[in-house]
């Protein structure tokens, strides 16, 4: 039976060897993948049995590797953990960008991205009020269908009230 291969755009193959975590000179290495000149660039030819038993390989080594899934964080611990990332990641303005507070929130409590977006987006219509999204910035997160770069925390002051006698 002849050998069932697949070309493969040096940009898509780079994109998914990020996504499985290595270089892509070492997937090419162990896929022993030719570099065939198609047109204005390049392709990499690649055996289809070596590339499945390559990803196999490797996805069962990422699941072995894989820290124990935490136990998901109560609402009242994802909100103190938010907040206290708002409080150190703002500037004068009490703003603090969107993508600083996920990586801080997430790292501190183990979540993926999507978790982190759909507690914020609970959170944010439990407490109406409590926060602000500003649409502005260079990176920005996905929360319903606007895309958000700022964050700021409402800090209601309460303040003593006069009573005259």
């Amino acid at each position: 039976m002849d050998e069932l291969k697949f070309s493969v755009r040096k940009s898509d193959f780079d994109r998914f060897a990020e996504k499985l975590g290595v270089s892509p000179e070492e997937i090419l290495t162990a896929l022993k993948a030719e570099v065939v000149k198609v047109g204005p660039g390049f392709r990499y030819l690649i055996d289809m049995e070596n590339f499945f038993y390559y990803v196999l390989s490797r996805l069962h080594t990422q699941k072995k590797e894989a820290p124990p899934r935490q136990q998901a964080a109560s609402p009242e611990r994802f909100e103190e953990v938010l907040n206290r990332a708002i409080d150190s990641l703002a500037g004068a303005s009490g703003y603090a960008k969107l993508v600083e507070v996920k990586n801080a929130v997430t790292r501190e409590l183990g979540i993926e991205e999507e978790e982190f977006v759909r507690r914020l987006q609970d959170l944010i219509q439990t407490k109406k009020g409590a926060y602000i999204l500003l649409e502005g910035g260079d990176l920005k997160i996905q929360i319903g269908a606007k895309k958000y770069g700022y964050i700021k925390r409402v800090v209601k002051n309460s303040l003593a009230e006069v009573v005259y006698y």
